[in-house]
């Protein structure tokens, strides 16, 4: 169990937990098989992450990887390191650097997959 940023899940994920919105209310229970239409609702409240059972970040980040190259995952690190200074404990700078390479990673996949060239 992990929590997810909402951008990472998907439908048919299982919800580990209750979602609340700000005021304390559930919008869905503990358990959900999410639904397209989860996912949306779970966007329009600002719902930022979620607990779901049997995946966390670093499984995803993980998988992300293996769909890519290895010279093309060096590539990303290797341009992420040149920008970023160490993180440290920083939070914060953490989950930048964490966005940043999701994004970087998403885009190489769609190029490699998309076009059916290898591009960074």
């Amino acid at each position: 169990m992990g929590a997810l940023n909402i951008n990472d899940i998907k439908v048919g994920m299982v919800l580990a937990q209750d979602v609340r919105n700000k005021h304390g209310i559930i919008l869905l229970k503990e358990g959900r098989i999410l639904a397209e239409r989860d996912i949306t609702v779970l966007k329009t409240w600002g719902i930022t992450e979620v607990s779901i059972k049997d995946v966390d970040r670093d499984q995803v980040v993980k998988e992300e990887m293996e769909a890519l190259p290895n010279d093309v995952v060096e590539s990303i690190e290797k341009e992420l390191d040149e920008l970023f200074p160490p993180l440290g404990d920083n939070p914060v700078m953490e989950e930048i650097y964490r966005i940043v390479k999701k994004f970087r990673f998403k885009e190489a996949l769609e190029q490699t997959h998309g076009s059916g060239n290898k591009i960074i």
